[in-house]
């Protein structure tokens, strides 16, 4: 610290007592001098307007100390650089736009050391001095620069002044500026805060009156424009767009966009590819500011949108763990977002995001519903008002073509299982591999009705379908059974083809276990099982099984399967004892049990046939209950 500023500070440390004689003693002999500067005082205290305080402290300053050039710097906490935030006449255009470095130049240096610096003459000879063209600072030979300190001690910036001529700045100069510093500091505070409050309140005022905008609408267009027309001016963008990712995750198209001016956004394309920029945008778990200068690759695709941007906020719009789109703003002057504008357009994402997942949900249950009531009065052979072919052509069916329906189910699954989302995807699978086609859903269930090509047999129907579900199975904690119904070319004929998907399916899951995908030809004769399974006469053998099935539930054996594997494996001792994972005298143990519980003599060969027939209906009734 130089000598004059030691000598200033001591100067202004004194006791109260003694200030205040001082100042009465002044107030008596230079009235006049203490008017100007109480009503400087008064001017300086005067405003909460940060804008208006700091051109008044700029023309303050020059009148003060004769200099023809006066810039205040604001430390930005975002950008980690010192901002000028005002400038005297001819230097305004640099408001904004012009930046320094915690210690670059005159400027940095008093904002890293808070102390006064003074350059008298010959800058350029000054180690602490920067050359700067773009302020054309040549034609100057004296500086002084004052930091400006907040009452808490936190630096808020620099006034920076300089004159063309060499300038002896004298100790009343300085001791001057201090003393204005520390009241330019106490006033730059206040309005600061001032302004963040006055902000936050209207954030809180235009998020409940967009929030209530939520409410009372029910078009996703509306409500996006008016969340955009809500974060634009508040983070001060001159243009915003909301994009929504399709269920696909493949493209972006443009939902809304709101520009503060006439001509504020380009013509938006109709589909946007999510991939490069975008996909790193909707990649991001937080919102991202983006400059021209640093990001070229995602300005140029954001050139459709906002053509003379040279800034951007993107912020995901996420819903838990799933991306719905993303919300950008544009600022065409090069601005920082900083901190308070990335937690308020994070707000205004989410609730962007609810608004488009709900959406979606309402036209998917909306979809879901006029598909189910088709479905049903396709089941039941009903021709409604509209009849059954205009209905099907409104949902995009020709049911002029060959059709088969198909019945998926879940057969097993572990705990926490999404139904919802493994029918999204795999009807979504079945669209793509089978163009035309329809398909709703319900708990465990969906029933699909799939188009098929000329070059498509219902032989090898069953085993693209085994395909396309695997992809979604993980054996053995989740299984998707599948029954096929037989090709169906006219309305008349699905009611029975209903029936036969569903008899596919029971059917076989129980001849061939859970994940298995059936047609109903495959089925042959057994379908008349299935028809006698439903009836309540017993014969003696399905009694007889039957008191075999009840003791297995109740003593926890296998004497049931043990029954069934050994005629499936045509009387194989070995074989069945290896399926069973059992050693065959523990076989012949349970063959005893067997014959006293139930009285099933498995060495009569000629009683296999009625055993088999009647396993086969026990399993299938168990199946229908």
């Amino acid at each position: 610290m130089t000598q004059t500023a030691s000598a200033a500070r001591a100067r202004r440390a004194v006791a109260p007592a003694e200030a205040a004689r001082a100042l009465r003693q002044m107030l008596q002999s230079r009235r006049e001098e203490t008017q100007a500067l109480f009503s400087m005082i008064a001017g300086v205290a005067s405003t909460l307007s940060l804008p208006e305080l700091l051109r008044y402290v700029v023309k303050l300053c020059a009148e003060l100390t004769g200099c023809q050039g006066v810039l205040i710097y604001l430390w930005d906490e975002d950008r980690g650089r010192l901002v000028v935030r005002a400038a005297i006449e001819g230097y305004e255009q640099w408001v904004g736009r012009f930046s320094l470095a915690m210690g670059e130049g005159l400027t940095g240096w008093t904002a890293l050391t808070r102390q006064p610096g003074i350059i008298r003459d010959n800058p350029l000879a000054d180690p602490r001095f920067e050359y700067v063209p773009e302020l054309k600072d040549d034609r100057f030979q004296s500086y002084l620069t004052i930091p400006i300190v907040a009452p808490d001690g936190r630096l808020l910036g620099v006034i920076t002044m300089h004159t063309e001529a060499p300038h002896e700045f004298s100790d009343d100069d300085l001791t001057l500026m201090e003393t204005l510093s520390a009241l330019f500091g106490a006033a730059v505070a206040n309005a600061q805060l001032y302004e963040q409050q006055a902000r936050q309140v209207r954030v809180l005022h235009s998020l409940a009156e967009a929030s209530h905008a939520v409410v009372e609408t029910s078009s996703l267009r509306h409500i996006l424009h008016r969340l955009a027309a809500t974060a634009g001016p508040l983070v001060e963008a001159d243009s915003c767009a909301v994009l929504t990712l399709d269920e696909e995750g493949a493209h972006l198209g443009v939902e809304a966009s709101w520009a503060a001016g006439p001509d504020g956004t380009g013509t938006p394309p109709t589909a946007i590819a999510a991939e490069g920029a975008w996909a790193r945008l909707l990649g991001a778990t937080t919102p991202v500011a983006l400059s021209r200068r640093e990001h070229r690759e995602a300005f140029a695709a954001f050139e459709a949108l906002a053509p003379r941007a040279r800034a951007a906020l993107a912020a995901p719009m996420r819903v838990s763990e799933r991306v719905v789109g993303t919300f950008l703003c544009f600022a065409e002057s090069g601005r920082a977002f900083g901190r308070e504008d990335r937690e308020l357009l994070s707000m205004v994402a989410s609730q962007a995001a609810l608004a488009v997942q709900n959406a979606r949900l309402i036209e998917a249950l909306t979809e879901r519903n006029v598909v189910r009531d088709f479905f049903e009065a396709l089941a039941l052979g009903e021709d409604q008002e509209l009849g059954l072919e205009a209905q099907a052509r409104r949902l995009g069916v020709d049911l002029g073509r060959p059709h088969v329906v198909t019945v998926f189910e879940v057969t097993a699954h572990p705990m926490g299982f999404d139904a919802e989302h493994t029918w999204l995807a795999l009807r979504q699978d079945l669209a793509g591999r089978f163009p035309g086609s329809l398909s709703t859903y319900r708990d465990r269930t969906m029933t699909a009705l799939l188009r098929l090509s000329d070059a498509t047999s219902v032989e090898r129907l069953a085993g693209r379908l085994a395909e396309a579900k695997s992809a979604y199975e993980r054996p053995p904690d989740l299984l998707i059974s599948a029954g096929v119904s037989r090709v169906c070319t006219r309305p008349q004929g699905y009611p029975e083809a209903f029936e036969q998907a569903r008899r596919a399916l029971l059917m076989g899951r129980a001849v061939r276990g859970p994940g298995a995908a059936v047609s109903f030809d495959e089925l042959g004769a057994q379908w008349h099982l299935f028809s006698v399974a439903q009836q309540q006469v017993r014969d003696v053998y399905q009694e007889r099984l039957e008191r075999l099935l009840e003791h297995d539930r109740e003593k926890g054996t296998q004497l049931f399967r043990t029954v069934e594997v050994y005629l499936e494996c045509m009387g194989n001792s070995k074989l069945a004892a290896d399926k069973l994972f059992v050693h065959r005298n523990t076989l012949r143990q349970r063959f005893e049990k067997i014959r006293r519980i139930a009285e099933v003599d498995l060495s009569d060969t000629e009683r296999w046939f009625d055993l088999m027939m009647a396993l086969r209906i026990i399993r299938l009734r168990e199946l229908a209950r």
